[in-house]
């Protein structure tokens, strides 16, 4: 994770007041930054559980365990990297913002780094690597308003408009390998561009395990055999990235 407003970790001083904050109970109104790092075997689920279920179960267990509280979107903002459920072994993040009441909190809150064994959170005391550092400027310390939150979203998106059909093939070619890779569900849309365009597709099967591959097989027959089944409703919308 690259946060243009993040607290150096690397600091003497940010390091005394994660550890502070790590070994006392926090105030409820004070903003912070819950950084944890595991690895996705260890995440609540497994293969066969939806993304976003094991996705809500981490999150509450983040919460559970600095506020003693499930999840609130008014008060808590989550961003999250490389969380690829159809994988083992690939370390993973969660970066829970908690913006306290004040609209506009400080944009250099304490940070705590805690790692997920897959039993307990243990709080890691030492400076953040370097390439954490950098990530984690991707992801300013910035609360979402609330009509924002609060807004309806339609049940089919507007569809996207391409500048071109080369950027169109390159942008889904991506989606479908980041759908595979966190075990999301594939829509209608990614599976007809699998059978529209061969190349690219075999451009991501080429990058995944043939038992992930599979599973788009499966429902690549349900596509084109709609008596056998249906396709079931999917997207990327939870799967959290700021704009460029």
């Amino acid at each position: 994770m690259d946060a243009p407003n993040a607290v150096n970790p690397s600091s003497t001083e940010a390091t005394t007041a994660a550890a502070t904050a790590a070994a006392n109970p926090l105030d409820p109104d004070r903003p912070i930054r819950i950084l944890v790092q595991t690895q996705t075997h260890l995440v609540p689920g497994d293969k066969s559980t939806d993304f976003f279920e094991r996705y809500d179960a981490m999150v509450s267990l983040i919460c559970q365990h600095v506020w003693q509280r499930e999840y609130d979107q008014f008060r808590e903002r989550v961003w999250n990297h490389h969380l690829h459920f159809a994988l083992d072994n690939v370390e993973c993040w969660f970066l829970v913002d908690h913006h306290g009441p004040d609209k506009s909190p400080s944009p250099d809150p304490p940070l705590v780094w805690y790692q997920w064994t897959g039993a307990e959170f243990v709080v890691l005391n030492n400076p953040l690597p370097r390439k954490v550092r950098r990530e984690i400027r991707h992801y300013p310390f910035r609360r979402v308003a609330n009509h924002i939150l609060t807004r309806e979203h339609p049940k089919r998106p507007t569809p996207r408009v391409y500048k071109s059909r080369a950027k169109e093939i390159r942008i889904k070619r991506e989606i479908l390998y980041d759908t595979l890779r966190s075990n999301l569900t594939l829509t209608e849309d990614l599976l007809r561009f699998v059978q529209d365009c061969p190349e690219p597709a075999e451009w991501v099967k080429a990058r995944v395990p043939p038992e992930v591959w599979a599973r788009l097989e499966d429902e690549i027959v349900l596509l084109l055999h709609p008596n056998e089944g249906c396709i079931r409703a999917g997207s990327l919308d939870r799967v959290v990235r700021p704009e460029s």
